[in-house]
């Protein structure tokens, strides 16, 4: 689904904290159009403005359009109701149920907790496992100033310790390794290059910290080669996708239909009163983030 999915703390009455809620899904929201703008000369690529830590950015020109990473969902406080080709792994339509029980496995929920003196917050993202012995991929603003990180495993209840192995703002992505791993189920990493507007693909992540597992939908791949401009500068290259992504699935897997992953789920778009936006989120390709993955495990870190 940047920094997540981030909070502007008041000083409190009383050092009691009050308890979390799941934050409101990601926003994508254009300014109003006093005047129609001119027609287009020629096309060009969409630049989109998005919020960090929250705060929507407005973009500066006539018609166009704001968007906010994905934040992260604080957890509740009580219960909520190899590298291949893209083929499909079996007949001619995509298969939800088999994509997912493939990749599930290696899909964790993260909850980072940050300190600052008496005041404490909590976020949730998602995140996926790279090697048996404990390397997750995730957003950089998932885990960003994170005091202390714990990954959930899929089918376990008690959470597992992470230490923080680098982190790159500027590309929006993180590295973990979960303490005393070994064993661990692994994600097949696809290759984004070969995905085409039309491909089917599946999200699959910790959507709004909800009990139970994690949340799947799906969708197809919309465009390629999207440009962002967020809090930390500016995103290139994205994949845009009509799968349905909410606070809390960022870090989380974008799929093919062969169950291998092709992009990071990290922004998404919502509406304004003026204009209507629907199912347009946003994935870092998987060919990207493996050669950021690259640099930071040799120590190169942004």
């Amino acid at each position: 689904m940047p920094t997540l999915e981030q909070s502007a703390v008041l000083d409190p009455p009383a050092p009691e904290a009050e308890p979390w809620a799941p934050g409101p899904p990601p926003a994508w929201t254009p300014p109003e159009q006093t005047t129609p703008p001119p027609p287009p000369r020629r096309r060009r690529p969409w630049r989109i403005a998005a919020a960090f830590l929250g705060v929507a950015l407005v973009a500066g020109s006539a018609g166009g359009v704001v968007t906010r990473e994905l934040e992260p969902s604080p957890t509740p406080s009580t219960t909520v109701v190899q590298t291949a080709s893209p083929s499909q792994l079996a007949g001619d339509s995509l298969d939800v149920a088999q994509v997912v029980a493939k990749v599930e496995p290696a899909v964790v929920s993260i909850e980072a907790s940050t300190n600052q003196g008496p005041f404490a917050s909590t976020s949730a993202g998602s995140g996926i496992i790279l090697t048996s012995d404990g390397e997750v991929l995730t957003n950089a603003h998932v885990v960003n100033g994170a005091s202390s990180i714990k990954v959930t495993l899929n089918g376990e209840s008690q959470s597992r310790t992470a230490t923080l192995v680098g982190i790159d703002t500027s590309a929006d992505l993180a590295l973990l390794k979960i303490t005393g791993a070994s064993g661990l189920p692994t994600v097949t990493i696809g290759k984004s290059s070969d995905m085409a507007v039309g491909d089917d693909v599946v999200a699959i992540g910790n959507a709004l910290a909800l009990q139970g597992g994690p949340t799947v939908t799906s969708g197809i791949v919309s465009a390629l080669n999207r440009s962002i401009d967020t809090g930390s500068g500016q995103m290139t290259g994205l994949i845009q996708t009509d799968a349905s992504i909410s606070s809390g699935n960022s870090g989380g897997p974008l799929v093919n239909a062969a169950g291998q992953v092709i992009g990071i789920n990290s922004a998404a778009a919502a509406s304004s009163q003026s204009t209507t936006a629907q199912n347009i989120d946003f994935a870092i390709p998987i060919d990207k983030a493996m050669t950021v993955v690259g640099q930071l495990r040799s120590g190169s870190t942004n």
